[in-house]
């Protein structure tokens, strides 16, 4: 059970990250993105392309293999493509669609097709078969009363501290403030001086940041696979929603408890030989909270749509 709650711990953290990524665009753009996963998955793979050695041939084209950097650069550099990759999203699909005044039907519709879109290319880009970080495997040691190798717990700690440090920068930076105030009106912050499409770039930049920051973890941890954000997906909705969509607070909370309940589950008698279903019982368990209180342990009823 132990053991379990420390991989609880892991999942947890990298759900959390990728939760406060999701809630902090739903807040501030009223944007249910499912294309979320994909960038959760872009920030894994392209740090598995820069930090391979070029002989190993995971790459499908022909004329293209992974370059051999070092991975801390290759960490960077992905979590950089990531928020680049945020900001052409904004620039050239929901700002135009925004303007257009799309409704918010279409926009849910055209996330889900930059999601399957982009699944499909990474497939044909990274392939089929699972790749791993060219990282030293690890001994377990003991940590309090969790046996964890010291990357997992370097990353536990990185985690905390990632959301720590979004926490203050949402509180007490111009931008975060900013940020807050488009999310609450749009209306009364552009009529208060705010560029309110300055803010939602960097929102998209901030979140797909997080979104490939967690992505990273996860390939740390697991692996790396071509539908690795789709597979993870739902269990970042579920943190989402369960904290409350549109919360960081909740999120980090809701994310925390989604990822330690479907690892700790897989301990339970009843799941013997059927761990596969582990995420039913996260997501079983969100829809009853839900059922008690439908806009989250932290939300507001005004903020579901």
């Amino acid at each position: 059970m132990l053991d379990q709650l420390g991989n609880g711990l892991l999942l947890g953290i990298i759900i959390s990250v990728a939760s406060v990524a999701l809630s902090l665009l739903y807040g501030v753009t009223r944007i249910v993105n499912f294309a979320h996963g994909e960038i959760i998955a872009l920030g894994a793979i392209m740090a598995s392309f820069f930090s391979n050695l070029p002989t190993s041939r995971y790459i499908f084209l022909e004329n293209t293999s992974p370059l051999g950097l070092s991975f801390e650069i290759s960490l960077f550099l992905s979590i950089l493509i990531c928020g680049l990759f945020g900001a052409v999203l904004e620039l050239f699909v929901f700002r135009p669609l925004r303007r257009n005044e799309f409704g918010n039907i279409a926009v849910l519709v055209i996330t889900i097709g930059i999601s399957i879109f982009l699944r499909h290319l990474y497939l044909i880009f990274a392939s089929s078969k699972p790749q791993n970080y060219p990282l030293d495997l690890q001994r377990r040691e003991q940590y309090f009363i969790f046996d964890l190798t010291p990357r997992n717990a370097k990353i536990i700690v990185y985690g905390i501290l990632i959301m720590v440090l979004f926490g203050l920068f949402i509180s007490l930076t111009k931008i975060g403030k900013q940020m807050r105030a488009v999310r609450d009106s749009t209306e009364l912050a552009n009529i208060s001086g705010i560029n309110s499409d300055r803010i939602i770039l960097y929102t998209w930049i901030l979140s797909s940041m997080l979104a490939g920051t967690a992505g990273i973890f996860q390939g740390m941890i697991n692996d790396v696979r071509w539908n690795m954000g789709f597979l993870i997906l739902l269990l970042v909705f579920a943190g989402t929603v369960l904290g409350g969509i549109g919360t960081s607070f909740g999120a980090m909370i809701g994310g925390f408890v989604i990822g330690i309940v479907v690892q700790v589950s897989v301990a339970l008698p009843f799941m013997e030989g059927h761990t596969e279903a582990k995420n039913a019982i996260a997501l079983a368990i969100m829809i009853l909270i839900l059922l008690v209180r439908p806009q989250g342990i932290f939300g507001k009823k005004e903020r579901i749509s």
